[in-house]
């Protein structure tokens, strides 16, 4: 694993999120002896620990650690991936959609959430685009993966009808695109995944970007977007694209998010 400790670090335990499991019983509903009882069975109450986690800004090294993380914990379960079986084996693997979720760890943006054990448990991959740099052609073409192929199509179908620059202000000349977002499974519904984009959008600010994108392609993402305060820019059916995977419900929309800072 290629997180050190020479790179930003923001030291955080989590706070808040993991209250409800530690909230401190102070009532006993089978009487208020039990604490007498359990000292004689030389037992004491049980301490819930929060789960602690640090945050850390991703780079190019860490490309190997990451894109093992996504395998376990996100190219399996994405919707579209399992839609056209892209994974057809536990030991198959497309080396197309592992360069595609990696290129932008060198703009070091990306960012994780390890544990006590260095190990991650989150990682959103991010990524900055430029009005400057708007290019709109097919790049699907070029891919020799003809399932990913389906993939990348759709993407740059979202890219040219959703034109998020003719949305924006003309003084926003950058925007933070979140790419990729996963947890580790033992680690959902505990709120990682609100800290982790609360970050991107603190990096974001912090590089100069003047808003956020993000592309959903499942009913979660999309009620992700939705909590985060996410405004749906443009949207379309998979039924309407013949040559799009097409999910089973309730993941029946591909739709573009914007977020202005």
């Amino acid at each position: 694993m290629a997180v050190t400790s020479a790179r930003s670090i923001v030291n955080m335990k989590e706070k808040g999120h993991f209250e409800h499991d530690n909230a401190r019983i102070d009532k006993y509903t089978l009487a208020d002896e039990l604490p007498a009882k359990l000292s004689e069975m030389e037992l004491r109450p049980r301490v819930m620990t929060k789960p602690g986690y640090t945050l850390c800004r991703l780079s190019p090294d860490d490309k190997d650690a990451v894109i093992d993380f996504l395998r376990r914990f996100f190219f399996r379960d994405e919707p579209l991936n399992q839609t056209i079986n892209l994974l057809e084996t536990p030991e198959s693997r497309c080396f197309e959609l592992e360069d595609y979720a990696a290129s932008t760890l060198r703009d070091g943006v990306s960012v994780a959430a390890v544990d006590d054990n260095a190990q991650f448990v989150g990682v959103v991959i991010n990524g900055l685009v430029r009005r400057d740099e708007v290019d709109y052609t097919d790049k699907s073409e070029e891919c020799p993966h003809p399932k990913f192929k389906r993939i990348l199509k759709l993407l740059g179908h979202l890219d040219r009808e959703a034109r998020i620059w003719d949305k924006l202000p003309m003084e926003c000349h950058k925007v933070m695109e979140v790419r990729i977002a996963s947890t580790h499974s033992d680690w959902r519904g505990r709120g990682l995944m609100r800290v982790l984009c609360e970050e991107s959008e603190r990096i974001a600010r912090e590089v100069g970007a003047g808003a956020m994108r993000m592309d959903t392609t499942s009913a979660f993402s999309a009620a992700a977007a939705e909590r985060l305060k996410y405004k749906c820019v443009y949207g379309i059916y998979y039924e309407e694209l013949p040559y799009a995977p097409h999910p089973p419900s309730p993941h029946v929309e591909a739709r573009v998010y914007i977020k202005e800072l």
